[in-house]
This record gives C-alpha cells, sequence and structure tokens, in this order.
C-alpha cells in the first residue's frame, strides 16, 4: 500500500467541508492512502480501479499522447483511485480519461446538456465544471480523504 503525504495552506476551497473550516488558513498536512477495494465493490467499481491503473501506467512517461503530455503523477493516482473508492454506491459511476495536463479526469454524462467534469491533480485540487442545461457552474475543492460534498450535489444535478 502506497502512502502520499502533501502539505498545503487550506484556502476558502475547503467550505464546503465543514471539518475542515476551523484550519482554513493553517498549513495542514494531507495524508492519502492506496488501499484495496473496499468489500461489497461491485464488479465496474473494480473495473474501473483497474482502469485508473492502466491509464497511469500508459500516461507514465512525458509525451504519452505522441504530443506534449505530461505524465501522470503516482500522487494523482492514488487521489483518483481513492476518490473513486469513496464514491458513495448509490451514486452513478465516472467515465475516466487521463488528460494532456497529467490530470485524471471523471466525466458523470447524461445528455448533451447535462455533465459534470472533474480533474484531479496531484496536489489534491479537484477542479470541476458542470453544465446542466443553462447553468454552467464551475470551481475547485480540496480532496480531504472524503468524497467532497460539492461533486455529490453536481453529480445528482446531472443525473437525476
Amino acid at each position: 500500500m502506497s502512502t502520499i503525504t502533501f502539505r498545503r495552506n487550506l484556502e476558502s476551497e475547503t467550505r464546503h467541508v465543514p471539518e475542515l473550516s476551523s484550519l482554513v488558513g493553517h498549513n495542514v498536512e494531507i495524508v492519502v492512502r492506496d488501499s484495496q477495494p473496499m468489500p461489497g465493490f461491485d464488479a465496474d467499481r473494480s473495473a474501473l480501479l483497474q482502469t485508473i491503473g492502466e491509464i497511469c501506467q500508459q500516461c507514465s512517461q512525458p509525451g504519452w499522447d505522441n504530443e506534449d503530455a505530461e505524465p501522470i503523477a503516482m500522487q494523482t493516482h492514488a487521489i483518483a483511485r481513492r476518490l473513486l473508492e469513496l464514491l458513495p454506491n448509490d451514486m452513478p459511476l465516472p467515465v475516466i480519461s487521463p488528460e494532456p495536463d497529467g490530470q485524471i479526469n471523471f466525466e458523470w454524462y447524461r445528455a448533451s446538456r447535462r455533465l459534470l467534469t472533474t480533474s484531479i491533480s496531484g496536489t489534491g485540487t479537484l477542479y470541476w465544471a458542470a453544465l446542466i442545461d443553462s447553468e454552467d457552474p464551475r470551481d475547485s475543492c480540496q480532496f480531504a480523504d472524503q468524497f467532497p460534498p460539492t461533486l455529490l450535489y453536481w453529480i445528482g444535478m446531472v443525473c437525476r
């Protein structure tokens, strides 16, 4: 099991996690552990966990897209894997793909004007954007070893 630790100053992006509000403006240490799937994971989720590993292996070198793509770092792999593990079982699973900037993308798609895309960075920042009819909210949040409530809300809005 690999463990990744990084330090950062928590900013207002953690406002969606009440437990972290008292830490805004302070330096904190965030630990992300790569773990085995929890018992009871369905085959689809297990397959997506395997897909994340394959993506990271195939995209581990600069220029993996035969252009200027940045490699996907182990930190990004570990965070993406943990995020998928923490996605509640009653939520739909995302489509997962690599991004040329070295991030991993999770996308929930319902229709051409109902989608949510989340880019997972190796620093633990999750950049998301949604399109829901005429609305196009976007923001970022910090991964803190729980599935961000903001993303759960928007997944629900996209997939209902």
